[in-house]
């Protein structure tokens, strides 16, 4: 098994520029206590979800250092990516139960950041005990089961750390996928970083997710390789 851990600052790897036609785009950090915000407010979650319907295909997420990030659209692509991924989540919770979501929901994490996930899963129990307000906009804790995809302007620290802050958060199955090197990090509770797997044929949901199986070769890598061929 072979193991990494995050590095705290850009590797040589990943300060190489995708290719010119991977669209660059940054993330916009406002520092939300600077500007009046309250964002231990108890309605905070609900406005942060209010914002985001407001200004649709755009992501808002609080990171635990009081600022609001701002995500551009991932892409058509790296959407595809991430649509493999939540639907297969959500076919398998018709007959494993819980609930499943995909990237419009955020996790409110005991760091006081609110994160939103490509994809992600939470128990059965957990769903049939969420407040109103959960219901309506951010949820408290991480899910269970994690997925992030690594979209083409995505550097790989900032990645793999904020797959760790789920992990850190509270998720007991994460995977962080990359397709530009058909690597897959996988995240479980208790394991001194995560596993890395090189184009790997399939994930196992393990015991988190029984008797889940994804196909990320088939459905993710194999057609990033066949662009990166044409």
């Amino acid at each position: 098994m072979v193991t990494v851990k995050p590095e705290p600052t850009d590797t040589a790897e990943t300060q190489e520029l995708p290719e010119p036609n991977w669209s660059l785009v940054g993330e916009l950090r406002l520092n939300l206590t600077a500007l009046g915000v309250d964002h231990l407010a108890d309605d905070f979650g609900e406005r942060l979800c209010q914002l985001s319907g407001d200004n649709p295909g755009w992501q808002f997420e609080y990171s635990a250092r009081g600022e609001l990030i701002v995500m551009a659209p991932p892409g058509s692509e790296s959407s595809l990516d991430e649509t493999e991924v939540t639907v297969a989540v959500a076919v398998w919770r018709r007959s494993g139960g819980g609930m499943s979501y995909g990237p419009t929901i955020g996790f409110r994490l005991p760091s006081r950041a609110v994160r939103i996930p490509d994809a992600a899963w939470i128990t059965q129990e957990r769903y049939d005990n969420l407040t109103p307000s959960e219901r309506r906009g951010t949820i408290n804790g991480a899910p269970d089961f994690v997925v992030e995809v690594r979209s083409r302007s995505d550097r790989l620290p900032p990645f793999l750390a904020k797959m760790q802050e789920w992990m850190d958060g509270g998720a007991r199955l994460g995977w962080g996928i990359d397709p530009r090197n058909s690597h897959v990090y996988i995240y479980r509770t208790g394991q001194t970083g995560p596993e890395l797997l090189e184009d790997p044929e399939t994930l196992s949901g393990e015991d988190i997710l029984p008797q889940f199986t994804f196909e990320v070769r088939r459905l993710i890598f194999d057609r990033h390789t066949e662009e990166s061929e044409s």
